[in-house]
């Protein structure tokens, strides 16, 4: 990629004589997580000790407006660039956050996103930004990574593509797609990795104190965080993506690359708990969130959990020593 030749008195660094353009787009209601855990990296790998000058890599922050943005958590942020500035970088970020503020058929931004396609540039979706690099058309693959609590919002927009809830990023050609949090720091500190160095890559990474394994790691699952096993992790996130249509237990051990046999005995002895356990917990869960959140009927919340029928619902909410759904619903 074609990068800017850094101005004279930024040599003094090295031998290389190229900095990584970086344009970051923030977009309102955009998460600071995904924003700082992106950015910091960068800044980090970007000049000698903890100064901060943008010689190896620099950077440009922007709003379609041109004016602030505020954060999902009330912090706004100035632009630093106008969006012109970004022809010129090397990456794009955009960042999302809230999806109440995602807005299909935003065709200034996705016009600008196929543009610096065009260009060949990098695009970059992280948080709810992944859903408008898919809507743009960026993703060959029709793979796009989310985070697992906006699966089913993707889902219900985007048919035809998958919902990597596995991944903390996720690269489709030369594009790449995250779901924010650990993955946009993970995803910085690969970039860096490739286009600058390793070794600043881990000089980032530790600074920020961020396990530089953790760069091809996955998400975490949405229940039983302490359990350290990846396979347990692997077969959770099965469970988690297939919980309206559940998978039989042979089927799910294969996609996880292992027998019935290994994949029980794994739970039982990390988890003290049967696979079959497990899955029910996450389908009460499951079950439990939709009568607190919605109007659904019993049935159709039923369904939607996993369960067979509303009998079924019930005899496992009694397994789990929980109150009946109809008693659960009125007391929330």
């Amino acid at each position: 990629m074609k990068r800017d030749r850094e101005p004279a008195d930024m040599v003094e660094i090295g031998a290389a004589n190229r900095r990584l353009s970086v344009g970051i787009i923030v977009l309102p209601g955009f998460t600071l997580s995904a924003l700082s855990l992106f950015l910091d990296p960068f800044r980090l790998a970007a000049d000698d000790r903890d100064k901060s000058r943008q010689i190896r890599c620099a950077w440009k922050i922007c709003t379609l407006t041109g004016n602030p943005v505020v954060s999902s958590s009330g912090v706004a942020v100035e632009p630093t660039a106008s969006l012109g500035a970004l022809d010129e970088c090397d990456y794009l970020a955009i960042v999302g956050g809230v999806l109440p503020h995602y807005r299909p058929g935003q065709n200034t931004l996705i016009e600008l996103l196929k543009r610096a396609d065009k260009r060949g540039r990098a695009v970059i979706g992280l948080c709810t930004a992944a859903f408008i690099v898919a809507e743009a058309g960026l993703l060959a693959d029709r793979n796009c990574c989310v985070n697992w609590f906006h699966r089913d919002d993707f889902m219900e927009l985007f048919d035809g593509f998958l919902a990597d809830t596995t991944s903390l990023f996720h690269r489709s050609g030369r594009h790449f797609t995250c779901a924010g949090g650990l993955g946009a720091a993970s995803l910085a500190l690969s970039i860096i990795q490739a286009e600058i160095s390793e070794e600043l890559a881990r000089k980032s990474a530790s600074i920020l104190m961020f396990p530089y394994e953790l760069l091809t790691s996955e998400q975490p699952a949405l229940s039983f965080n302490g359990v350290r096993s990846p396979l347990i992790r692997k077969a959770i996130r099965v469970f988690e993506q297939t919980l309206e249509d559940p998978l039989p237990m042979a089927e799910v051990a294969r996609r996880i690359g292992v027998s019935v046999r290994q994949m029980e005995r794994t739970f039982q002895h990390a988890a003290g708990k049967t696979a079959f356990q497990v899955r029910e917990e996450l389908r009460v869960k499951r079950a439990k969130e939709l009568l607190a959140t919605t109007d659904m009927s019993l049935l159709d919340t039923a369904i939607a959990s996993g369960f067979t029928d509303t009998r079924s619902m019930n005899r496992s909410f009694l397994r789990q020593k929980q109150n009946p759904p109809k008693t659960y619903r009125n007391r929330s």
